[in-house]
């Protein structure tokens, strides 16, 4: 789950105490005087100035709000706000050539993606003020911090505050870190009461709106739960497939899914393969990572015909009939099998028909689909040890 308004507030707030704090380099005052010194030195005023706000989103435009009351010009640039937009927030659009050199200070509030991973470096240093102040409050490696270091050195850069790194926690003794006009904070931006609380409000709101097939609003996998949701029948039929297919394939690292709708089937039928394998921390939520964690994947093949599951030589079918769910086909024989109940997926032999009988109090169905026998069961378990048992599984 995603709560992207959650800790907009708490964010943009302390970005605002950074660029305050930069103006008289405070980090260094305090701690020259804890260290006996009194160094009335000068700083400077935000009234006046120009901040340029990269990332006109939620917590760049409370950013704009906030520093327009200290008397700052604010300009900026999105790439999906237009310029009308930005200027009822009272923010001059500007494309990023044109803001680096009016800007005396610099905010960025923007995702680390391809396009922007040290979108702040030598050459954009190069063309802005000297005397720039610049803040990052939202991912380490926009900033190019070899870059960054280079121009506290020359001055280029007058300060820095930096919220989050390239890598975290940086080391100690990164002479970025230990650089006497870097204000460094550990990743602080949403840590206030206020907004963890909002979190988890937010995340619990969803989860009820989820539950009672409202909205997916928030779902990082939303299309995969919108699917489910809205057919949970075909969701539970993809799902014992999977059950039942890692029974007879338990080895398996690709699963073949032919279905009618790729968006949440084959997940299903991945998180059925790995609940039959014991690991219950698979759903329909948490499926992309549990699988890439536990090495399975799966290809896809999109048909109108009954459901199918394959892993190597095993092949299984299924269909629901407006009832109830089907087996309709193991391997190459064709089968006509509820998935109801308890079942145990056993090898047909010899065996099995000398047991039948001590079991007949407990077994409700005799399945047979080629050299695989499906017995359908009242309890959760057969005792009985001459099986050769593949597996036992709550089908529902």
């Amino acid at each position: 789950m995603n709560t992207p308004g959650g800790n907009t507030n708490s964010a943009a707030e302390h970005t605002c105490a950074l660029i305050l704090a930069m103006c008289r380099n405070l980090a260094n005052r305090h701690t020259e005087l804890m260290n006996g010194e009194w160094n009335r030195i000068n700083g400077i005023e935000l009234s006046g100035k120009t901040v340029g706000i990269i990332g006109l989103g939620r917590i760049g435009m409370i950013v704009a709000h906030r520093m327009q009351a200290f008397g700052m010009k604010t300009v900026g640039y999105d790439p999906f706000v237009t310029a009308s937009a930005a200027a009822e927030k009272g923010v001059e659009f500007l494309q990023l050539e044109d803001m680096w050199p009016v800007c005396d200070f610099l905010t960025i509030h923007v995702p680390l993606l391809p396009s922007t991973k040290h979108m702040i470096n030598s050459a954009v240093f190069e063309k802005c003020k000297k005397g720039l102040r610049i803040v990052n409050c939202s991912r380490g490696g926009i900033i190019d911090e070899e870059a960054l270091l280079e121009n506290l050195n020359t001055g280029k850069v007058a300060c820095a505050a930096l919220d989050v790194f390239e890598k975290e926690p940086p080391s100690t003794d990164s002479p970025l870190l230990q650089h006497s006009n870097l204000i460094a904070t550990p990743h602080l931006g949403a840590s206030t009461a206020e907004a963890q609380t909002r979190v988890a409000k937010e995340i619990a709101e969803q989860f009820l709106a989820l539950r009672d097939g409202k909205s997916t609003f928030g779902c990082l996998n939303a299309p995969l739960l919108r699917g489910a949701l809205s057919e949970p029948v075909k969701a539970k039929l993809a799902q014992q497939l999977g059950m039942l297919l890692y029974t007879l394939c338990p080895k398996a690292t690709v699963l073949t899914v032919k279905g009618d709708d790729e968006s949440f089937v084959p997940y299903a039928v991945m998180a059925g393969f790995l609940n039959a394998k014991g690991i219950s921390a698979a759903n329909l939520i948490s499926i992309k990572k549990v699988a890439d964690v536990n090495g399975l994947s799966f290809e896809y093949t999109a048909t109108s015909e009954d459901l199918t599951v394959e892993c190597g030589d095993v092949k299984l079918s299924g269909r629901f009939d407006g009832v109830t769910s089907f087996l309709t086909q193991v391997n190459s024989a064709p089968a006509n099998i509820p998935l109801i109940g308890s079942v145990t997926v056993v090898r047909s032999g010899t065996a099995l028909f000398s047991q039948l009988q001590s079991l007949s109090s407990h077994v409700t169905g005799v399945h047979f689909a080629g050299d695989v026998t499906i017995l359908s069961h009242s309890g959760k378990t057969l005792e009985s040890d001459k099986l050769e048992t593949l597996g036992t599984l709550a089908l529902c």
